[in-house]
């Protein structure tokens, strides 16, 4: 098995640079052509990834689907732009300008795996740099994750990340921005804003995120870092909130970092372990993070806990960067334990000033130590 840490240090450069078992690096400009390069790697043996061109992608065809039963690695990235007549020829690190758009109708991407019984190859599947708008997963069939669904089913350790990435406007049954869910593995969400999604019908508006198994060695197996989750909206399922809900079974240890929870109804971060089902209760921490409410059936051991406003920029508007007065700047701990971040923001502005980090996905680029005692030159 490729080791995790290995994986994450090593996770940038792997993923734009072809390596020796790529199957194909695929180059998108519309529609059709995403769903064509995802139904080739799903048929792919091999390493693939897929790169698509700044621009506004709707599924007018039906959700973005991948759906594999081999065990190559995928890696789905926006923010592509021409370059001397090449598509896909350089990288911007800007979110907000590749917009997959579920339209209100559909989910908006589907990513499964589900190799054969037995299987023991490890794989990862990644999505970065793109916005997922607008999605609508169906509750009257049970459709989870408005905006995404990545869902593994193998018995070989699978790695699932969300890096870089916007959930907005989405709706699903129970996980309206994010359905996340890991037979055997590890699941990451980083410098990511989920804002104003829902579960109409049930709980856990921005995100349903579950890890059944993982090796013993592998501690965080779930990761929420840089991120911020704002004005999530639900039904509510008994004490189940409108934030992010997390399934811990027994050796399953959840971390929080430097991540900010704000308004989002009933409760921000749902905890619950498995031991009803037989599977026991894992674990969870959280640090240099804000997490007004919890609710479940788990504790949190928050460290360098956040309390109080934190002074975001508009976040009735979805504008959650934050002010310079805020008092989160530079509270944030960097480096990581556990991965290196991306170098720069959910803006593309560096994502370091001052050799410290903000929590939350957006580095603050306008304060500036000259002002913190009052002096205006």
């Amino acid at each position: 098995m490729r080791t995790l840490m290995l994986s994450l240090l090593l996770v940038f450069a792997a993923t734009l640079v072809p390596g020796p078992a790529r199957a194909g690096v695929f180059c998108v400009r519309n529609h059709t052509e995403l769903q064509q390069a995802l139904t080739a790697a799903a048929a792919s043996p091999g390493d693939d990834e897929i790169r698509i061109r700044e621009g506004i992608y709707t599924t007018f065809s039906g959700t973005f689907t991948y759906n594999a039963q081999t065990t190559g690695w995928l890696w789905l990235s926006g923010g592509w732009y021409t370059v001397d007549g090449n598509d896909c020829a350089q990288m911007r690190m800007d979110a907000s300008r590749t917009i997959l758009d579920g339209a209100g109708q559909q989910r908006v991407l589907q990513i499964l795996l589900m190799p054969p019984a037995g299987t023991t190859q490890s794989t990862r599947l990644g999505v970065m740099n793109l916005t997922l708008a607008n999605g609508y997963g169906d509750p009257a069939t049970f459709q989870r994750g408005g905006g995404v669904q990545m869902n593994s089913y193998s018995d070989g350790f699978t790695e699932l990340w969300l890096d870089h990435v916007i959930a907005t406007h989405n709706d699903g049954y129970f996980g309206g921005g994010a359905d996340l869910h890991a037979k055997n593995g590890f699941v990451r969400i980083a410098n990511s804003l989920f804002d104003h999604n829902d579960a109409s019908t049930t709980a856990y508006g921005h995100a349903s995120i579950t890890v059944v198994a993982t090796p013993a060695n592998v501690s965080p197996a779930i990761i929420i870092a840089n991120s911020t989750f704002g004005r999530g909206r639900c039904a509510g399922n008994g004490t189940r909130g409108c934030g992010v809900g997390v399934g811990l079974p027994a050796g399953v240890h959840l971390a929080v970092l430097n991540s900010l929870f704000h308004d989002n109804a009933i409760s921000d971060l749902n905890l619950e372990g498995m031991a009803v089902i037989g599977l026991g209760n894992g674990s969870a921490a959280a640090d240099y993070s804000l997490v007004p409410i919890l609710s479940g059936n788990l504790a949190l051991a928050a460290t360098h806990a956040f309390a109080g406003d934190p002074m975001f920029v508009d976040p009735a508007n979805g504008n959650f960067r934050l002010r310079d007065a805020s008092p989160l700047i530079n509270q944030g701990l960097a480096p990581l334990p556990y991965y290196p971040l991306n170098l720069t923001d959910l803006d593309a502005q560096p994502r370091v000033r001052f050799d410290a980090v903000d929590p939350g996905p957006y580095e603050n680029q306008t304060w500036d130590r000259i002002f913190v005692n009052g002096f205006d030159p």
